[in-house]
């Protein structure tokens, strides 16, 4: 199979990934939208595939390599970043060949695994690994020493076809759920794309672009923080909480009567002031603070330390927060978990010599470190911070760390305890009804997961978040704070805060505006 061929496969194998994606994500053990493999993998495929488009080459070793390299860089997610370790194994046990022969595919094939296992710190079988081993085995045997390429090809195919049926033997939690990994479904239509599309025609792509995403915010985007209270008789907080979301973010609006108390961050401070002056309120203890200039001022401080902090997030709540609590850097995620060279990007945009990794996603981990080996002339580490409560966490041990003068070793170990103290909450609604980790679950319902391992499953927010605040909360927790999302109001957060404290006593309580798509709400336990 020289270039030219091997091009094709690859072409027929992204398009299969793209058409099967909606698929493979319905796989996903939580019946929830969080972290789906089959728009990871796509992605991934399609970033590799705009490596090689205007490709005229006819040496296999080349595309090969060009398409791993765009694997590598375009990976999102734990089974997009494996999927491009897989790619990256098989291009270099090429070499230089100009054509891929029966003897090169099966050697390749087993430099793919050799490469996928040793980028996991823990392999779990029953995974996409499991699936690409399993197929790369079955091209050693014996029988097959005259097969020619196209056979091979076929032959892994039908082995990682039987290695996906058994992935629920293998994996408890698949075996529950009544799925087979997604992962190795991804990779199994990976091949099957190929072996169907090798025979020389190189297929229009059905891939829809990556969603757009948002760049993140640099200084000199922060705006301004706005903050006053109007005072007068008969205020109406629901349309002045809906008028302000218009004119800036990070908008809280609390109050009503004769006093509402406005938080706002705006480009312009003065529509706002405006605004609240034409209502016939009375304006008082009024603050506007550039906050352009406080993260200009903070980074100087910063760069002379010569540690930078990068961090992913959903929500422009999410984003502020952490731009005020020092991150010079932030990937808006709410596209999906950054690619790798999202990240990489990120981290050489750096004038620092060190850099601080915040994936705050446990789909996003593997991707950052990846991107992180890629760095030059950066110290750049990762932090394997699963959720943003975790990341938050870090940050406020950030913090206290550069009040201290601390050592970089000693800022990661802080930040890294720091992080690991958090009891992390995600509240999201089913996509289907399901039996897992013993809880039965019906489409539409809310579920409650801590640190990822599913708890509860109501009919409404609260009762799940209660059944998980009196099974895990401790004694040696005080402070809960609930992160509302883009779709429930200060007014919505505050009643549910309000019913938890009366429920769950013992705790301080505080909302704080998130912002976030993929949770209406988020819940850290410190």
């Amino acid at each position: 199979m020289d270039g030219r061929l091997l091009k094709a496969a690859l072409a027929a194998g992204t398009a299969q990934v793209a058409r099967g994606a909606e698929g493979i994500n319905a796989l996903n053990v939580f019946p929830v939208p969080d972290g789906d493999t089959g728009t990871n993998m796509r992605h991934t495929l399609h970033r590799a595939f705009d490596e090689i488009a205007a490709h005229d080459s006819k040496n296999a070793s080349v595309i090969a390599k060009s398409f791993a390299q765009g694997a590598l860089m375009g990976a999102r997610g734990n089974s997009g970043t494996i999927l491009s370790q897989l790619l990256g194994g098989f291009a270099d046990a090429l070499g230089d060949a100009p054509v891929l022969t029966p003897m090169l595919l099966r050697d390749a094939a087993g430099s793919a695994v050799e490469r996928a296992y040793a980028a996991v710190a823990e392999p779990t079988e029953g995974t996409i690994l499991t699936v690409a081993r399993e197929a790369a085995e079955s091209l050693a045997a014996d029988n097959l020493h005259d097969a020619t390429t196209t056979q091979l090809m076929n032959r892994a195919v039908c082995a990682a076809r039987e290695s996906l049926a058994k992935t629920p033997d293998l994996l408890p939690i698949l075996r529950e759920a009544g799925v087979v990994d997604a992962g190795g479904m991804g990779l199994l239509c990976f091949l099957q794309g190929m072996t169907r599309g090798n025979a020389g025609d190189l297929p229009e792509l059905a891939l829809a672009k990556p969603t757009p995403r948002q760049a993140a915010k640099q200084p000199g985007d922060y705006g301004y923080d706005v903050q006053f209270l109007m005072r007068g008789s008969g205020l109406d907080v629901t349309a002045v909480r809906r008028d302000m979301g218009q004119l800036g973010w990070s908008v809280l609006v609390v109050g009503g009567g004769a006093a509402i108390k406005v938080h706002i961050h705006a480009h312009n401070p003065a529509p706002p002031l405006d605004y609240a002056v034409k209502t016939g309120a009375e304006l008082d203890d009024i603050v506007v603070e550039n906050m352009s200039l406080q993260a200009q001022a903070f980074q100087s401080q910063q760069t002379q330390h010569g540690t930078a902090v990068i961090a992913a997030a959903d929500g422009d709540g999410f984003l502020a927060l952490l731009r005020d609590l020092g991150c010079h850097s932030i990937i808006d995620s709410s596209a999906g978990s950054p690619a790798a060279e999202e990240i990489l990007a990120a981290v050489n945009r750096q004038p620092h010599g060190q850099v601080i990794v915040l994936p705050n996603d446990k789909n996003a981990i593997l991707a950052a470190e990846q991107a992180v080996q890629l760095a030059k002339d950066k110290q750049a580490v990762v932090i394997p911070t699963r959720s943003v409560q975790q990341g938050i966490s870090a940050m406020l041990a950030w913090g206290s760390a550069n009040d201290t003068d601390a050592s970089l070793d000693e800022t990661l170990s802080e930040m890294r305890l720091s992080s690991e103290s958090v009891l992390s909450i995600a509240v999201a609604r089913a996509s289907r009804s399901a039996q897992i980790q013993g809880t039965s679950i019906r489409q539409g319902e809310y579920i409650a997961m801590v640190d990822g391992q599913i708890r509860a499953a109501a009919s409404d927010i609260f009762c799940a978040l209660h059944s998980v605040l009196h099974a895990d909360v401790d004694a040696d927790h005080e402070l809960v704070t609930l992160y509302y999302g883009a779709g429930m109001t200060a007014e919505q957060a505050q009643d549910l805060l309000d019913r938890l404290k009366s429920e769950c006593g013992g705790l301080e309580y505080e909302a704080v505006f998130g912002g976030q798509r993929s949770h209406p709400v988020l819940v850290s336990i410190e």
